[in-house]
């Protein structure tokens, strides 16, 4: 069986959840002493980089707390 090919938009879609999970989980990591808050700030930086390299109009982007950057 042949999976369906992994499109532009499922690529967008999949960056999008990811950094929304991140801007929702990791406030809460940096509460519980699991990363520092550079480290978080850092990798919800990396995740809206790597979307920035598939440019879509109208994806909101926030800060690590959810404000918008």
């Amino acid at each position: 069986m042949t999976a369906a090919p992994i499109t532009y938009e499922d690529k967008v879609a999949c960056l999008c959840r990811e950094l929304a999970m991140r801007r929702r989980a990791y406030p809460r990591w940096v509460e519980q002493g699991r990363m520092t808050h550079a480290q978080a700030e850092r990798e919800i930086a990396v995740m809206a980089a790597i979307l920035d390299d598939y440019p879509v109009p109208d994806v909101p982007r926030s800060d690590l707390f959810g404000g918008l950057a």
